[in-house]
């Protein structure tokens, strides 16, 4: 029992610890993914409301619970609850991620709160991902969001069909309650998702977006970003591979997950056969649910020994189906698709 906790008393000072190795921890991996504040000092202070948060510059408010590490939260609530649970590992990374997101950089526009909101949502990712030795907790994070998203409320609607990210505030109808909240938190935090993975690869790892974050930053410090700016950033570290379109800019991407509603459904069938002192997969990849000019390039995934390798990717248009044929110097135990949530998809 630590001092400060005899008959259940906590002390106020043991409150803290958690809340503070948070807030650190988010300041150093954002300064390393983003790029440095401004402001040398950052004051974390909680409110009595214990389900939000709010992030003011230099100022970070936490809710209650946040202050509440496990252990406290059973003897409190007499109980463990996930969802509180979950809030509680994200709530902190969020709203220190303002700092960078609605502070160092604003957005413009209610059409452009996503830019604040959605990349405040992928910060508590990236925190989640480095805060854990595996990739369990970050891969639920991302599991929970697609839910979210197209899991049909009582009306018989999906937050991805109440309308595109780009119309904010006004995709909430008495219909689509919370759809505007949905869109440019978790949608917009799985398009930044998604360009993160696009762009990394086996020998520089993150290098590429993280290059391409710290440009947005660079570019727009104390200033209002839209989503022209946001473009006009992303095109300048467009890579051969995402240049879907053959113009060198992102615009065929940012207009299928910003300016309209399509989310793609994707299928694998394969077989590994022995061939020539090696194996022979052949795979037939189907995109589907989406419209005739609906692009993106598909990661595909081989497990070995519990590790994933991925493969390569597999651009496909539309709904289409397309066959891939590779020979490999061992037999993957498993062949994937989107192994790591990396594209947004209706299962």
């Amino acid at each position: 029992m630590r001092g400060g906790e005899q008959s259940g008393v906590i002390a106020p000072s043991a409150l803290l610890d958690s809340a503070m190795a948070q807030t650190q921890g988010s300041l150093q991996l954002f300064t390393y993914w983003f790029g440095e504040l401004p402001d040398k000092h950052i004051s974390v202070t909680q409110q009595p409301n214990f389900s939000m948060g709010q992030s003011w510059p230099e100022l970070v408010y936490l809710p209650l619970s946040a202050f509440l590490d496990s252990t406290t939260r059973l003897k409190v609530l007499g109980g463990i609850n996930s969802r509180l649970t979950d809030f509680v590992e994200e709530v902190t990374p969020h709203e220190v991620s303002h700092q960078w997101w609605g502070h160092l950089v604003g957005w413009s526009t209610y059409h452009d709160q996503w830019l604040s909101e959605g990349l405040a949502t992928f910060s508590a990712s990236l925190y989640l991902q480095a805060a854990e030795k595996d990739q369990k907790k970050f891969i639920r994070y991302w599991e929970k969001a697609r839910t979210s998203l197209l899991e049909k409320n009582e009306f018989g609607m999906r937050s991805v069909d109440a309308g595109p990210i780009f119309l904010g505030v006004r995709a909430s109808t008495k219909k689509t309650r919370g759809a505007a909240q949905d869109l440019m938190y978790l949608k917009a935090g799985y398009v930044f998702h998604m360009l993160r993975m696009m762009m990394a690869d086996s020998k520089t790892g993150d290098a590429k977006f993280i290059a391409m974050m710290k440009d947005f930053v660079e570019s727009h410090k104390q200033q209002t970003a839209t989503l022209i700016s946001f473009s006009n950033v992303l095109d300048r570290h467009v890579q051969p591979y995402m240049d879907v379109a053959g113009t060198k800019s992102m615009a065929w991407f940012l207009r299928e997950w910003i300016l309209s509603t399509d989310v793609p459904h994707y299928e694998l069938k394969y077989d590994v056969q022995p061939s020539g002192g090696g194996f022979l997969l052949r795979a037939t990849i189907t995109q589907s649910e989406v419209n005739d000019y609906f692009a993106m390039p598909v990661p595909i995934y081989l497990e070995r020994q519990g590790r994933q390798i991925r493969l390569g990717r597999v651009t496909l248009i539309g709904n289409q189906s397309k066959p891939v044929e590779v020979k490999l110097p061992f037999n993957p135990s498993k062949v994937l698709l989107n192994a790591n949530c990396d594209i947004l998809e209706r299962r």
